[in-house]
């Protein structure tokens, strides 16, 4: 009877270890699956709209930092709808592409000469924005200094058309590289280096020229790759928090984003102390972007502006994007808004009711290629898919920053697209004895898984 118990008892311990190996098995076969905040959809439910549904309460009850409030109800409503798109639409895109799939693709091979030519673009790029500065050291000491203000920096930015923009090939090289190194690669090699020193470029364009989107682009394909290629299950219970535990890096951030730029040099006799100023000002960059967006519908319309903000990375095509200006420009109707109805400081519209603005409510179309894009990157991001994990952590951005500018559709996002659809098409080869026999060899893993 005692050896009855203790094989009933050591049955039972070996139970729960035998059910965890089979739910790693199923789980392997269906792929990396992640935390709950890199899918689109639920980071829209379970984040996005919670905060949006914050900031529309704050507007809704006269925010008092703001001269002049749009922003109604009917707007509440227009903007959730708008997400609600985004969200059903991703979610189908996702479950579609899951419920075709088969035998997840071998990850394809991507030679490391591609980092190589990634950094020499991006290292360009910011060479190029940062060519004044370069030039006038000594306005950089006074800007270190305070004897120099933000706008003295802003007007040394060397913007040259086509060249200049070599700065997007940053989050594509962040993405590239722990594609190319998926296990870690033990010690120094120049690769890290170039890691390192475009984060220090980013860095610099963030604090002297205020580019705090610059920095956002980086750090979060790189969170999300470290998560997705490194972690394997560690920190678990703090990454189930996801964008939540990240609040307070954002708090801190600011401040020391802001400390020189605004804080000493004038805000500093206006707010009790530093920690206030961030605060309010951190909530204003996203209440005020959609009180802008609201002012658009009121002021100039619904359905009434060229698809300046839909078709952006057309008209900042090198060469021939100057010849659809004149077509989808529309920036004097923007800039006059933004100068007589709201404040040229504050002069993001956000990435959700400039497509009313364009569109009127075939906007929502708009809202649904952005959902179906996320949903079909997030399905490849779980398969291991190299192009579509590189495109993920790009168009999370685009995602995150939905509620105060409109990331999706602009040039800034050209390149991050492009760059890895010229390496996974032409330069990606499958290892040896795993190419398919089939059409996706030819796809150079742009394949639907």
């Amino acid at each position: 009877m005692n050896r009855r118990a203790g094989r009933a008892g050591s049955a039972s311990r070996q139970r729960p270890a035998t059910m965890r190996r089979i739910s790693r098995m199923h789980g392997a076969a269906r792929g990396y699956t992640g935390y709950w905040w890199e899918d689109p959809a639920r980071l829209v439910l379970m984040f996005i709209l919670p905060l949006y549904g914050l900031l529309s309460l704050g507007l809704l009850g006269g925010q008092k930092s703001i001269a002049r409030i749009y922003f109604d109800g009917f707007h509440a409503f227009a903007g959730a709808l708008f997400l609600l798109v985004v969200m059903a639409a991703a979610w189908l895109a996702t479950t579609e592409v899951q419920t075709r799939r088969g035998p997840p693709a071998p990850p394809v091979d991507v030679p490391r000469r591609v980092l190589d030519v990634l950094f020499t673009l991006a290292l360009f790029g910011n060479l190029v924005m940062m060519s004044g500065i370069i030039a006038h050291p000594a306005l950089l000491l006074a800007f270190l200094h305070g004897q120099a203000t933000a706008y003295d920096m802003l007007e040394q930015i060397g913007r040259v058309t086509g060249l200049s923009s070599f700065t997007q090939a940053t989050a594509p090289f962040v993405a590239l590289y722990f594609y190319v190194f998926r296990t870690s690669a033990k010690g120094l090699n120049r690769y890290k280096v170039y890691m390192a020193v475009l984060a220090v470029l980013t860095l610099l364009r963030s604090f002297l020229f205020a580019e705090r989107l610059a920095l956002i682009e980086m750090a979060m394909p790189l969170a999300l790759m470290v998560v997705r290629f490194r972690l394997r299950g560690r920190y678990a219970r703090l990454l189930v928090l996801g964008p939540y535990a990240a609040i307070p890096l954002l708090f801190g951030l600011f401040i020391a984003n802001e400390y020189n730029r605004s804080w000493e040099a004038y805000y500093v006799n206006v707010y009790d102390n530093i920690f206030d100023f961030a605060l309010e000002r951190l909530g204003l960059y996203y209440s005020t972007s959609l009180n802008n967006g609201a002012g658009l519908l009121a002021v100039l319309g619904w359905g009434q502006g060229h698809p300046m903000f839909t078709f952006d990375w057309l008209m900042r095509f090198p060469v021939i994007g100057a010849t659809f200006q004149p077509w989808f420009d529309s920036s004097d109707s923007f800039n006059l808004f933004l100068n007589s109805y709201a404040d040229p400081e504050f002069n993001n519209p956000s990435g959700i009711f400039v497509h009313f603005y364009e569109w009127g409510w075939f906007g929502l179309l708009d809202a649904a290629v952005l959902g179906w894009l996320l949903g079909r990157s997030y399905a490849g991001w779980r398969s291991g898919n190299g192009f579509w994990c590189c495109a993920h952590a790009v168009l999370y951005v685009s995602l995150m920053e939905i509620m105060r500018t409109p990331n999706l559709f602009s040039g800034r996002n050209f390149l991050p697209i492009v760059l890895p659809i010229i390496v996974f098409r032409w330069f990606a080869t499958w290892p040896a004895g795993n190419a398919p026999t089939a059409e996706p060899a030819a796809s150079g893993g742009l394949t639907a898984d």
